[in-house]
């Protein structure tokens, strides 16, 4: 029974795939001002993974609502800087997609093929409370994506 092998080049550009990310994405779509427990979990991952690798961090903080209509988004800005710094973080590209009127999904795909991203980390609550569609983002996506349980 003959098995296949992979030829070195293939193995090595699964490894390069998987371990030199320059450039993360966390996207935030949750609510809550001091972070659900699974977008913690994904702050916390995003910046050990970045530090590892001495990867930048993008954080897009995705709403249907205005900023306006939001009050306590500064308390959410303030909680997400926190846990990033952490995790050894004081620097990191914030983006606000607020009351834009397109799906999350849409807005982390343009956002991750417009910054040439290297890795997208975020945890499943985004999926299980159906902000995000994994199925959806996975097909548009130019990169990897990490979905963490809760």
């Amino acid at each position: 029974k003959a098995v296949p092998q992979p030829q070195d080049s293939e193995v090595s550009l699964v490894t390069d795939a998987f371990t030199h990310f320059k450039h993360l994405l966390l996207p935030i779509t949750d609510r809550n001002p001091y972070l659900s427990e699974g977008t913690r979990q994904a702050a916390a991952t995003t910046a050990a993974l970045a530090k590892n690798y001495g990867a930048d961090i993008t954080v897009v903080v995705i709403d249907e609502k205005q900023k306006e209509e939001l009050p306590e988004h500064g308390t959410q800005l303030s909680s997400i800087r926190w846990h990033l710094s952490q995790g050894g973080f004081k620097e990191f590209k914030l983006l606000e997609r607020l009351g834009e009127g397109s799906k999350a999904t849409a807005i982390i795909a343009k956002v991750a093929d417009d910054l040439n991203l290297d890795l997208v980390v975020m945890s499943m609550e985004a999926i299980r409370s159906k902000q995000v569609d994994a199925n959806l983002l996975v097909e548009l996506i130019p990169c990897p994506v990490l979905f963490l349980p809760l």
